[in-house]
């Protein structure tokens, strides 16, 4: 018995030691587990105390990029006359881009930062800025697990645009063809009321009634919509376009109408209220363009000169693109008011038509209409309908020379009639014929990029604003 007790003794005793074993391991073991645990939150700081300066110092590149754009920006717009203005603008705002940055970098806690040198350039009309920093940051807690510094790094850019100087030279044909009707309904509707050449093939006359004598004109104006207004009404939303500048002059519009040849109805102006006027943009149509259709007599001749103006009787590419070219006298890059770059703008529905309505006086036409509208001019006389696509090549000289030329092809709504023969059927086949083909010698007239074809009056306007769009977007990224 007592050495049961002795045994019973014994146990407990063992189990109070285990018990008080169990008690310092798991002292130890919590002494142990601190360690990491204070090491993490103190990580935590570090990584907030990296973050706050990361924040810091990339606003700080934000801003300097910026003001190194806008800075360079103002320099070169106010001082376009000087030598090696770029480079004058380039050095002010990378000065300014220093001083943005070391302004609002500030002190920031525990860090040491480096500012490379900031890199300004001019691409065209685009200025860069690229910024770019490297910063260390002192740990407090990290060196306990040997990370006493976190590395930061980032670069930023910035870019604005020059004001591009851009000339639009607006080629719109007013050739007897543009006198059609808008849309399908209204050449419906003007075959109904119009008698000209009756007698030719017993319907009214839709095509080639432009002539002396035919009144399809007059039938229409200001009663059903030609194509003549809908081209109109889509030059006055360019010109309103165009009468937002940045700076001033910055956009200049001319207005030339052709038909055998080129005239002038507004020379380039960057006065948007004078270009506004000519084409008579407050008035309902018909319009200017309307205005200035084939009558077989020139129009906006100078002097008391029947070979000037836009002549009659044909449409001639081949003389109007050659006179554009010697029209634009300045073929520059757009970088400043006095290097404006040219953009052509042809409206047209691209049929040529090699034919003239007029009188030839020492080998030269003269087009003074039937009867002569001109004292000492005899009465004009026709030399027949040659109609046929534009030759492209008529377009290669001028692209050549520097202009870019933005193509609107308006297509002919298909004329429909009954083929009682005569002259005007035929032409009416012939133009059905050509029709489908005069996109392609279009489109290779316009510089790559920039041929659209619009049918309604609706998409005729939609169309001339982005070619505007399209030539500001241009200037910028390619100059």
């Amino acid at each position: 018995m007592p050495r049961l007790l002795t045994l019973a003794h014994r146990l407990a005793a063992r189990t109070v030691a285990l018990r008080r074993e169990r008690g310092g391991s798991i002292n130890i073991l919590f002494g142990l587990s601190v360690i990491p645990l204070i090491g993490m939150i103190g990580l935590g700081v570090d990584y907030g105390v990296a973050i706050t300066a990361k924040t810091k110092l990339n606003n700080a590149a934000d801003a300097a990029a910026l003001a190194a754009v806008v800075t360079a920006k103002a320099y070169i717009a106010n001082n376009p006359a000087q030598a090696n203005v770029t480079q004058s603008g380039i050095t002010a705002g990378t000065n300014q881009a220093i001083n943005a940055f070391a302004v609002n970098a500030g002190r920031v806690p525990f860090t040491t930062f480096t500012l490379q040198t900031p890199s300004v350039v001019r691409s065209g009309q685009t200025l860069t800025a690229t910024v770019t920093y490297t910063a260390t940051v002192q740990n407090n807690f990290g060196k306990i697990f040997r990370a006493p510094t976190v590395p930061l790094t980032n670069t930023v850019t910035a870019s604005a645009d020059l004001a591009s100087y851009l000339d639009f030279y607006l080629m719109m044909d007013v050739s007897g063809s543009m006198g059609l009707p808008a849309t399908p309904t209204g050449m419906s509707q003007l075959a109904a009321v119009n008698t000209d050449m009756w007698s030719d093939y017993q319907q009214g006359c839709q095509f080639a009634c432009h002539f002396p004598g035919y009144n399809g004109w007059n039938q229409a104006a200001g009663k059903i919509q030609l194509r003549s207004d809908a081209v109109n009404s889509a030059v006055c939303s360019l010109i309103q376009r165009a009468s937002q500048p940045l700076v001033p002059n910055q956009y200049r519009v001319g207005l030339y109408p052709f038909i055998n040849q080129l005239a002038t109805l507004s020379p380039l102006t960057g006065t948007m209220a004078t270009l506004s006027t000519a084409a008579q943009c407050a008035q309902s149509w018909p319009m200017a363009l309307t205005n200035l259709l084939d009558t077989g007599s020139t129009q906006l001749y100078t002097g008391l000169d029947p070979s000037t103006g836009t002549g009659a009787g044909g449409t001639h590419f081949e003389v109007a693109m050659a006179q554009m070219q010697s029209t634009i006298v300045n073929y520059g890059d757009g970088s400043s008011a006095s290097k404006p770059k040219p953009f052509v703008f042809l409206v047209t529905d691209g049929m040529q038509n090699g034919q003239h309505f007029f009188t030839s006086v020492n080998g030269k036409y003269t087009y003074p209409g039937n009867p002569s509208k001109f004292v000492g001019y005899a009465n004009a006389w026709w030399d027949g309908s040659q109609p046929s696509q534009i030759d492209a090549t008529t377009c290669s000289a001028l692209k050549s020379a520097g202009a870019t030329i933005s193509v609107l092809y308006i297509p002919y709504n298909q004329i429909s009639f009954v083929n009682n023969g005569g002259g005007i059927a035929w032409e009416n086949n012939r133009v059905n014929a050509f029709s489908p083909t005069l996109a392609t010698p279009l489109k290779a007239c316009a510089s790559p990029g920039f041929f659209y074809t619009a049918n309604t009056p609706a998409d005729i306007t939609a169309s001339l604003n982005a070619m505007f769009d399209q030539a500001l977007r241009m200037a910028r990224i390619t100059q």
